[in-house]
């Protein structure tokens, strides 16, 4: 399979990029938009979830990074995002979710009833969401920043709720709990842009093409892409086809753009 920096070109034209180093996130749902960077040695992939790589970028350890929507909300001044691309969800997204001991109730009415939210360490975009949620139906519940999301969900107590993201949330579905673009979708009728391929100014010229290429290698291969992420991320293969085929949004089309700058308003 060609690389999708080779079929750009735009790395082996630009000998002062040595070996970029681009931040990923090990989840399905951002799978598709570096899938094809894996094995090209001239780039290196930095993982980690979007709050660290956020961290990374900031402190220019990173030529570019998959970070949080809201991070680049907050530092639009110094980045630029690619215009084509990011991880969005229209009416649902199957991998925000908020866990509770149970979810029988609507949520705005189950919401009322708590005394806590956890919050994942990993993102900030998905907290940024449920605050914006929570203001919007006029209630107010401290969070905690927790980093062990996977292993507080089994145990969470009545009062108690837990937001978690990516594959954490994917492999807990069997537990109650709320889809929080479900939730944002009925109450603002908007999808939702979760995190962004981010980069300085300067570099825009050198890495986006080769981003673009990297996920347009995906498009053109995907089967092949989707049996590799059924193999690496061990959700069934009907689940895995349908949630990055249709669940998981990567084109930053004029509808997302307008979603992302709708939360921006709102996220004040």
């Amino acid at each position: 399979m060609e690389s999708a920096a080779t079929r750009s070109g735009a790395l082996a034209d630009t000998p002062q990029l040595n070996k970029p180093r681009i931040g990923v996130v090990n989840y399905l749902n951002a799978y598709p938009l570096w899938a094809a960077l894996e094995n090209d040695n001239r780039i290196e992939l930095v993982r980690g979830v979007p709050s660290f790589l956020a961290r990374e970028l900031e402190a220019d350890r990173l030529d570019a990074a998959l970070i949080s929507s809201v991070e680049y909300l907050r530092h639009r001044a110094q980045f630029v995002c690619h215009p084509d691309l990011c991880i969005a969800a229209r009416n649902e997204s199957y991998s925000i979710r908020l866990f509770a001991a149970e979810a029988s109730q609507p949520f705005a009415e189950h919401a009322g009833t708590l005394r806590r939210i956890f919050t994942d360490a990993a993102s900030r975009s998905s907290v940024a969401q449920l605050s914006v949620i929570l203001r919007e139906i006029g209630i107010s519940v401290p969070f905690e920043e927790v980093s062990d999301a996977a292993d507080r969900i089994p145990r969470l107590a009545a009062g108690e709720a837990l937001l978690a993201i990516g594959d954490t949330a994917l492999n807990h579905l069997r537990y109650p709990s709320y889809d929080m673009q479900t939730e944002y979708y009925r109450l603002f009728h908007r999808g939702f842009v979760y995190a962004l391929w981010v980069y300085v100014p300067q570099k825009a010229s050198q890495l986006a093409p080769v981003l673009a290429s990297a996920h347009r290698a995906y498009l053109e291969n995907r089967e092949q892409y989707l049996h590799r992420a059924i193999e690496r991320f061990a959700f069934p293969a009907d689940f895995t086809r349908h949630y990055l085929t249709a669940v998981i949004e990567h084109e930053l089309t004029s509808e997302r753009l307008a979603d992302l700058e709708f939360f921006g308003s709102k996220n004040i």
